[in-house]
């Protein structure tokens, strides 16, 4: 059983309880219709405040002083008492009444209850202002319980979702450092084989056509002939492997990222000159842009961060650029103070144009921490690569 389903209960039988201890007596001849309507009263009132008046404290403490004084009127027409009747008003204290007012009011009731009931005997009062007192300590118990429980639950769900953000940041740092390696290695290579080609194969190519030459002026020496001739096989058959050495070495994908590459040597010079942290990440499975959809992918990104850097006062800056089957997906999100209303001007149109022609679409999301921007086009056209 929960709080709120037991402090229920307790509250219907304590009020069960007083209407029974109320219409048993019969000592005042009012009894029949003054005695229910405060009973009445009483039983209104404290449902009121129970589910109506909870979070106004003002009115909380009214109908507390109120229902007190119906239970002191209800005790001057039937002349009995019954520490159960404040067991509701105790609850409701312990319950939603915070620590500044809240031990006062219970020490007001817990001495009312004993003046209350010492005009029958000392027992008496000593007896129900105890009882009063064991139940004001019970639920003040229960209801730091109850934060205790509530703050533990709030601490344990603030850790749960550090936890999934730390889950995500560690997932989305593991694919923008093997994005990072992946360009560097095909970078490298690209370049290797590109100062391969041009020191050796050249150096090669010129020795064949030079032992090509030296071969035709000695015609007339056979031998040296024969020597020269074998040499420049020799050397063609290097010059083959050299070039099939190469054309392993040269990455395939290169081409795909050769536009990419721009695209990071643009995020490069933004960090210099902004010092804003911008994070790039590329998906493995790239296929080759054409001219127009090179174009519109740079100029989206290098609109966005102007925009996140003058306008959106941002300090941080992420681009993801997935490569689908059928479609190419980049978001741009910034941690900057966004906007109330887009207004898109000159920058805007323009990326939105490019992206229409490509029969692609735009989305621009400005929330509390930050603006995005989401845009897609597909790679193929009915059939046919752009071009």
């Amino acid at each position: 059983m929960n709080r709120k389903k037991l402090v229920t209960f307790i509250r219907y039988l304590s009020l069960f309880i007083v209407l029974v201890s109320s219409l048993n007596t019969t000592e005042n001849i009012l009894y029949p219709v003054i005695t229910i309507i405060i009973l009445f009263l009483i039983i209104i009132n404290n449902q009121v405040r129970f589910f109506s008046l909870s979070n106004n404290s003002r009115l909380v403490l009214i109908s507390y002083f109120l229902e007190f004084a119906l239970i002191f009127i209800l005790y001057n027409c039937t002349k009995t008492f019954n520490s159960v009747y404040f067991v509701p008003l105790i609850l409701d204290i312990s319950f939603f009444i915070n620590k500044k007012y809240k031990y006062i009011l219970l020490f007001f009731i817990i001495v009312s209850s004993f003046i209350i009931s010492l005009d029958k005997n000392l027992y008496l009062a000593l007896e129900s202002s105890s009882i009063l007192l064991i139940i004001s300590i019970l639920s003040i118990y229960i209801e730091s319980e109850n934060i205790s429980k509530l703050y533990n639950q709030n601490l344990y769900d603030k850790l749960r979702i550090s936890k999934d953000k730390l889950k995500k940041s560690n997932s989305d740092l593991e694919i923008y450092a093997s994005s990072i390696e992946e360009l560097a290695i095909l970078k490298e290579r690209n370049r290797i084989s590109r100062e391969i080609h041009d020191s050796v194969g050249h150096s090669l190519s010129t020795t064949i056509i030079q032992l090509s030459a030296i071969e035709k002026f000695l015609t007339d020496k056979p031998e040296v002939s024969d020597l020269v001739h074998e040499l420049r096989e020799f050397v063609n058959e290097s010059f083959q492997d050299v070039r099939r050495a190469i054309s392993e070495l040269k990455p395939i994908e290169y081409e795909n990222y050769q536009n990419l590459f721009k695209i990071k040597e643009l995020i490069k010079s933004f960090i210099k000159l902004t010092n804003i942290n911008v994070r790039l990440t590329i998906s493995k499975n790239t296929w080759n842009l054409s001219r127009a959809q090179s174009i519109a992918l740079y100029r989206l990104i290098q609109e966005s961060l102007s925009n996140a850097s003058r306008h959106g006062k941002a300090s941080k800056i992420k681009i993801f650029i997935t490569f689908n089957p059928s479609n190419l997906i980049v978001t741009i999100s910034d941690n900057g103070i966004g906007c109330e209303n887009i207004k898109k001007g000159n920058g805007i149109n323009s990326i939105s144009e490019r992206i229409y022609e490509l029969n692609g679409k735009v989305e621009f999301d400005n929330h509390n921490d930050g603006f995005t921007i989401r845009a897609s086009f597909p790679k193929f056209l009915g059939g046919d690569f752009f071009e």
